[in-house]
């Protein structure tokens, strides 16, 4: 399903809108939902990493934020040079997702 979204850009936004979608070969509604969909991808990951940064989730918490792997997420964490901080209780947190499915499976 999709949703019309509507919004007024400065004849500036729109020209380079236009001057990016010739240079991709798209049409400018291809190219606006592809700026959106990483400008939110982009959004989820900050908003990720700055409440880890702050002490209020765990690395696994700020993986499902951001809708990464935590793999993905310290891998991030390390680019942006922000300190792991990780112990015990992070562990038995970010645990507690796969001990779900695994006693779901029967396991």
């Amino acid at each position: 399903m999709t949703k019309i979204l509507t919004t007024r850009a400065p004849d500036t936004l729109a020209k380079e809108i236009e001057i990016l979608a010739k240079e991709e070969h798209l049409d400018k509604s291809s190219l606006i939902r592809r700026l959106l969909a990483d400008a939110v991808e982009e959004k989820r990951k900050t908003k990720a990493l700055t409440l880890y940064k702050d002490g209020k989730v765990s690395i696994g918490k700020a993986a499902e934020i951001a809708k990464i792997s935590i793999w993905e997420m310290l891998n991030l964490i390390g680019e942006k040079g922000i300190h792991i901080d990780y112990g015990a209780e992070e562990l038995a947190e970010d645990l507690k997702p796969l001990r779900r499915k695994l006693g779901a499976s029967g396991k």
